[in-house]
Parts: C-alpha cells; sequence; structure tokens
C-alpha cells in the first residue's frame, strides 16, 4: 500500500513525519490541535489522506510505535479524530500499516498510520481553533468567507442544473395545414444532481416565448406525462415535477417539448430573444433561472431554409398574412 502512494502532497494527501505525532512514547504537544486543522481541511472538501508516518517526500520514517496509548494507537487515533472537528466527523477510517520483513524501513514495534476521510455531509467542520480549513494547492489553510458559504451551500441545498437541452429526432415538416407549411420541432431536456445532497423534491419548468408554440405543438408537449402548462407575460411555462428523488451524480431525461416555425414567427427566430429558458427546483434550494439561445441549434436553421424554400416557391404565401 505504502510502496504504491504518490511521492507528493496536493489537495487530496498530506504526509506528517511520525515526530508530528510522538517523540518515541511521549505524543508531540500541540498534535491534537495540528490533526484537527487536518481534519477540518479534507472533511470540507472531497476528502483525501493523512500519512502518519512518512517524511515530505513520502518515504517512511520509521513509523509511529503502535502502542502509543493502552489499547493500541490505531484504536486511540479512532477514538479521538471524531472530537477534533465540530460537528463530530463521521465519514473517516483508520488503516495501520506494520513492519513486514527485516527490510522493511518501518521498526519494529512501529507501524505507519493512514487517516482516510471522505467527503463529509455534515461540512463545514469547526477545527479545535474556532476556525474552518479547506484543502487549497496542497496545503490546509483558514477559509474565506466564499468558500465557506459555498460549503453551506454544499450541505443545505442540493444542486440540480439544466445539464442539457438538445433536438430529438428530426424537424416535422408539415404542409398540409390550411394556413401554411410549418416545422415542428422536438427538444429534450436533461437534468443531473451535480452535488453531494440527494433532491428529494426536484420540478422544472421550461419557458418558451408564445409566438414560439401554436396549439399543435402545445398539444405534443402536454402529451409527456405530468406536464403541466402556465401562461407568464410573454412566455409559455411548461412544468413537470419528478416522482422519485434524484441522487448525487444522477443525470435524467425530464421533458420533451415542441416549437414551431411558420411564417408569422419565423423572423422571432433570428434575434436574440429567441430562447429557452428553464427554472428548476429542488427541496427549499432558491429556484435557479437560466436559459439558451436557440440560434445555436443547427435544426433551427434547418427548419428556417426549409420554410423560406417553401414561401419562396409560393405554396401557402397568400394564405398568412
Amino acid at each position: 500500500m505504502i510502496s504504491k502512494v504518490e511521492p507528493a502532497e496536493h489537495d487530496f494527501q498530506e504526509f506528517k513525519s511520525s515526530l508530528f505525532i510522538a517523540d518515541g512514547a511521549h505524543i508531540a504537544p500541540g498534535f491534537t490541535g495540528l490533526l484537527s486543522k487536518q481534519i477540518s481541511a479534507f472533511s470540507n472538501g472531497a476528502g483525501g489522506r493523512i500519512f502518519l508516518g512518512l517524511d515530505d517526500d513520502g518515504q517512511i520514517d520509521g513509523g509511529v510505535l503502535t502502542m502509543l496509548k493502552g489499547g493500541g494507537t490505531r484504536a486511540w487515533l479512532e477514538d479521538i479524530i471524531p472530537t477534533l472537528v465540530e460537528p463530530p466527523l463521521k465519514n473517516f477510517n483508520v488503516y495501520e500499516v506494520p513492519r513486514k520483513g527485516k527490510r522493511s524501513l518501518i521498526k519494529p514495534g512501529c507501524a505507519v498510520y493512514i487517516v482516510e476521510i471522505g467527503p463529509s455531509e455534515n461540512a463545514p467542520h469547526q477545527a479545535l481553533d474556532y476556525r474552518y480549513y479547506l484543502r487549497i494547492a496542497g496545503k490546509s489553510r483558514p477559509m474565506g468567507n466564499v468558500h465557506l458559504q459555498d460549503v453551506l451551500q454544499r450541505r443545505r441545498h442540493p444542486q440540480v442544473e439544466m445539464a442539457r437541452v438538445s433536438p430529438y429526432g428530426g424537424p416535422e415538416y408539415i404542409e398540409a395545414d390550411p394556413r401554411g407549411p410549418k416545422v415542428a420541432i422536438c427538444f429534450q431536456a436533461f437534468l443531473e444532481n451535480q452535488g453531494r445532497t440527494l433532491a428529494h423534491h426536484v420540478g422544472a419548468s421550461v419557458l418558451l416565448p408564445r409566438p414560439l408554440v401554436d396549439a399543435y405543438t402545445r398539444q405534443k408537449t402536454l402529451q409527456e406525462p405530468g406536464v403541466e402548462v402556465t401562461q407568464e407575460p410573454g412566455e409559455l411555462a411548461f412544468f413537470r415535477y419528478h416522482p422519485r428523488p434524484v441522487f448525487p451524480g444522477q443525470g435524467l431525461l425530464f421533458l420533451r417539448f415542441w416549437l414551431v416555425i411558420h411564417a408569422r414567427n419565423r423572423r422571432a427566430y433570428r434575434t436574440e430573444e429567441a430562447k429557452i429558458g428553464w427554472r428548476i427546483y429542488a427541496d427549499d434550494a432558491p429556484p435557479k433561472r437560466s436559459e439558451a439561445p436557440l440560434q445555436r441549434f443547427a435544426v433551427i436553421k434547418e427548419g428556417l431554409r426549409w420554410l423560406d424554400e417553401r414561401l419562396r416557391a409560393g405554396r401557402g404565401a397568400g394564405k398568412l398574412r
């Protein structure tokens, strides 16, 4: 295990010599306070490992006595680590790597200890000096207000985002409409929980400019399970509630919706105001709203070209005003 350790400290790895913890059989002065800062830093970030008994280059320096305390050093570390931060740490392991073989760099009666810390759902964790720490550029540093607010936000709220909006299938070309030719285009929206907190209740509204939806495409969208529509100034909001929790890292196809291009709205698609918007609700997190311009989608340009060709050819041009 030790031989495979990357010989460098970084945001997920810290080396501490045996003197960091003890001088022979005596616990080093200030050890618990110094370890507390490391525990705080790793638990407030993405986790990591602290090696006790390795020098700054990741080499074994002889190791730490296995019986620093009654019951053994490992058991002692497991007892004190939760108490070194507030709230107490739950997600951690302590591994003892003993001496093996006569050529081992670990001294008899000693071992190297690995404290493995996972990302904490209860972050931020305060160290014994009443400060909060975070791993930054390979060092455990006091957290600024921005970092602290970020950790608080991660803990309290799931981070559900619109991962992707993309066309689904090709355009549907409709020439038989008595009002003239039109193009119906289907899009699909994907959500993803990008945080570390389970989202128990997730809902989202897709916001579409009213001129870009007609009765046909409105009905097509409402055929999706659980979709409701409301009218807001200048736009339609198609809302859907997801009936199951969304786990951290989980992505899902949330909704398929339809737009229409016809003679009366085709100019609107060529303006910067032609956008798809969305509003995402996840538990008690503040609603998130964002948008994407329709001009970036090749399928929109394809539909506009087809409609322009039909109108130039005079098909239904006289019926559309």
